[in-house]
């Protein structure tokens, strides 16, 4: 640990499972030791137990709500911490932070946003609030898009960070991994395994999925060995309740294997042949970086990529984001395509992602940033 590393206060409201909550506890457990992380959630709700580093989370509010509460107890951490930096994720730690701010000042504030179709209320106020922040990280170019053209935020207060992808977590399967994965998931010989991971939710849009199946089926293109894996909490309810009924109803429902949450998500990736996530919005879908990690081929939705993570026809298959009946021909294409082409185009996946959202180029950018807006503010760089 480096003489008086300049503590860096990471706030997110929990961990349950989700790509800002694995990436924020990615940045704590990887930034150098001239930098200390104090994780503060609002409440005790983790899923990445596992990812945690040792002593975290150091402060918990006790909140389920943003409200009067959770803001006089932010202060006080902020108080008795004094951190160099405050970084936060998800828009409603972002509105907590800033809110803090005027009675417990912090040299260096950075908010993060991860994802697109940005609540109206946090766009109402963000133009107001984002002056009370060195930058606003985004992860994607369409979370800009909407902060620039939306909120009204200024261009130059934004910075695109990519999301940190482990190339050692996230690897090629070996032909033994492969087979014991397979038989986890009880997945048999000649089944073609499609994975769609992610919450049941409207974002992840597997009403489409369901019926881009049954569009297939009705013209007998639908193998009786397509297994859809389901990997995701059923956050939505009401819409998890109606995709079941519309499976069902469509006669599509054998072909859906409902996992409900996997927290061993390297050896589902292993045991599946393809992923799928025909989203209507993504910012950079942390999905389909670790599934191309891994050397799986994607098909993807035009609004899942905007960012380029799959390259249409060379890594995988990218689809408009409406549209059945082009989503139904995308996946008669990956359930015909064999095995090996389909490991081929994973592989170039895999080299994709290796060359553009690498770990190490995404901790250096991060880092990076840290000094620079310490450096304005006259912050001495620690050593380590």
């Amino acid at each position: 640990m480096a003489d008086n590393p300049h503590k860096v206060l990471l706030l997110i409201p929990n961990l349950q499972q989700g790509g800002a909550e694995k990436q924020i506890l990615e940045l704590a457990r990887m930034l150098p030791a001239r930098f200390a992380p104090v994780l503060c959630l609002w409440n005790d709700d983790i899923h990445y137990r596992d990812l945690l580093p040792a002593g975290q989370p150091r402060h918990v509010l006790g909140v389920r709500r943003l409200g009067r509460k959770g803001l006089r107890r932010l202060q006080e951490i902020l108080r008795e911490e004094k951190p160099s930096i405050l970084h936060s994720y998800r828009d409603k730690a972002n509105f907590l932070a800033r809110l803090a701010l005027p009675r417990a000042p912090v040299p260096v504030v950075l908010t993060s946003v991860r994802n697109r179709a940005i609540n109206i209320l946090y766009l109402l106020t963000e133009r107001y609030l984002s002056r009370r922040s060195d930058r606003v990280l985004v992860n994607s170019e369409g979370v800009r898009y909407e902060l620039r053209h939306w909120a009204r935020v200024p261009d130059a207060k934004i910075q695109i960070i990519h999301n940190f992808i482990d190339l050692e977590r996230f690897h090629p399967p070996t032909a033994e991994e492969r087979a014991a994965a397979r038989a986890r998931f009880n997945l048999a010989d000649g089944d073609r395994a499609l994975l769609l991971p992610g919450r049941i939710s409207l974002q992840k849009n597997h009403m489409a999925l369901v019926r881009a199946l049954a569009w297939l089926k009705r013209r007998g293109r639908l193998p009786a060995k397509v297994r859809v894996l389901l990997a995701g909490r059923e956050r939505d309810r009401f819409y998890a309740a109606l995709t079941w009924r519309l499976a069902a109803r469509l006669g599509v429902d054998s072909h859906l294997v409902r996992l409900g949450v996997v927290t061993d998500m390297p050896t589902l990736y292993h045991a599946a042949d393809a992923l799928l996530l025909p989203s209507l919005w993504e910012g950079l879908p942390n999905a389909v970086l670790e599934a191309h990690a891994s050397a799986l081929p994607a098909l993807v939705s035009h609004s899942a990529n905007v960012d380029r993570i799959v390259l249409d026809g060379e890594s995988g298959i990218e689809v408009p984001t409406f549209g059945i009946r082009s989503l139904a021909e995308a996946l008669s294409r990956l359930i015909e395509t064999p095995a090996e082409e389909l490991r081929h185009m994973g592989e170039r996946g895999r080299a994709h992602v290796a060359a553009t959202f690498g770990r190490d180029r995404v901790l250096a950018e991060t880092v990076a940033l840290y000094d620079s807006l310490l450096a304005q503010k006259g912050l001495p760089p620690c050593a380590g």
